[in-house]
């Protein structure tokens, strides 16, 4: 009877234990952009954006004009974070600059069939480089090793700048958009398929991560499992690594596009071009 009693006793005592403890909290995963500012319309044609942390300065380029035509009227403008725009006309007499890349002081920019370095210092064009053979170059991405890397989204190949030199490094490969290189992995969207890639500089090997990404232009690192994939049209989609994604942004429906995006991750804060709306949008990110 004492036994059975003392087995009542602890039984009790677990149950109670058990009613303690506090229910799992369910999964409360829910990132969201939150506009922080948007600059004056003073950005004709915005494609790019790019924050540098050493001049503490943000760099869009303008095409102001078609994005196909050589006429001089492209150019660079310098932006505040606070979204105020310092000097509209910072580098000018470019043709149609679309991406943007930074390394060693130096903003890279393309340009139609034209690879730009910029002095960011002073506001100068150091070099050009002309790339033979490129028909319609778009987003810049520097590697870990100092290489300069440029899609070449009208003649379905890659371009790499590396020692000075200009070399084909991707020779066949479908409407490439965005770049980044993410450690020892290269990423790339593609036009044609609508998909978000890894792509194996090596052996040119191309393995889909996500699709059904319309129109896919800039891609972002957020952390060691995301990253932020903009859409022409106006999309910004949160991606993991096993290709779920998540839509946080749409603004189809009031026309304001969504191009070669920017990243701050000390601050997450998310810069957006729109293109034909002629700003840069910042956002905050939570999650």
């Amino acid at each position: 009877m004492k036994y059975l009693v003392c087995v009542l006793w602890v039984s009790a005592l677990l149950i109670d234990s058990v009613k303690a403890q506090p229910l799992p909290k369910p999964n409360t995963f829910a990132p969201k952009l939150t506009l922080l500012w948007e600059t004056d319309a003073l950005l004709t044609t915005v494609e790019s954006v790019i924050y540098d942390p050493v001049s503490k300065h943000i760099y869009t380029t303008n095409i102001n004009g078609h994005f196909m035509k050589k006429d001089g009227n492209g150019f660079i403008s310098k932006v505040d974070l606070q979204g105020k725009i310092v000097e509209s006309h910072w580098v000018k007499g470019l043709d149609a600059p679309t991406g943007t890349g930074i390394s060693q002081g130096k903003l890279y920019v393309t340009d139609i069939d034209k690879l730009i370095a910029i002095d960011i210092a002073q506001g100068k064009i150091l070099k050009t480089y002309a790339i033979k053979g490129a028909k319609a170059l778009n987003d810049v991405e520097v590697g870990k090793d100092g290489t300069v890397y440029c899609s070449d989204t009208g003649g379905n190949q890659i371009f790499a700048l590396k020692n000075g030199k200009i070399t084909c490094v991707v020779p066949k490969i479908d409407t490439p958009n965005g770049l980044l290189a993410d450690g020892d992995r290269f990423l790339v969207t593609c036009w044609t398929p609508k998909t978000l890639n890894y792509l194996d500089l090596n052996t040119k090997k191309i393995t889909s991560i996500s699709n059904g990404l319309t129109g896919p232009d800039g891609i972002e690192k957020v952390d060691d499992q995301h990253y932020l994939v903009s859409g022409f049209k106006g999309l910004i989609h949160l991606v993991n690594k096993n290709g779920q994604k998540q839509l946080l942004l749409d603004t189809q429906d009031q026309k304001i596009n969504a191009t070669d995006i920017d990243y701050i991750p000390s601050m997450k804060i998310l810069l957006v071009p729109t293109f034909s709306k002629n700003t840069i949008r910042a956002y905050k990110l939570t999650y």
